[in-house]
């Protein structure tokens, strides 16, 4: 009989899954409207939010927005400089 649970082939790395707006969304205890009205602020203005599109969806890493949200939200400019002096 065969084992129906999925697993990794052997030395791949266990890769989370990119979040979606509604995911986001649902994280930071907001509307799907809002994300998207912060999706289309320049990183360095207040409220932008880091991402990254693939094709035209904006997906998310999720440890990437808890980071964000531990800094207290910082334009994604800043946050990318903090990340460079480390």
């Amino acid at each position: 009989m065969q084992n129906e649970t999925e697993t990794a082939p052997e030395g791949a790395c266990a890769v989370q899954p990119l979040w979606s707006v509604p995911v986001v969304a649902r994280y930071l205890g907001r509307s799907q409207r809002w994300v998207w009205a912060q999706l289309g602020r320049p990183e360095t203005e207040p409220g932008s939010i880091p991402h990254r599109r693939i094709g035209k969806a904006p997906r998310f890493f999720p440890e990437e927005i808890r980071q964000w949200v531990d800094a207290g939200c910082p334009p994604v400019a800043q946050l990318k400089a903090w990340r460079g002096r480390q």
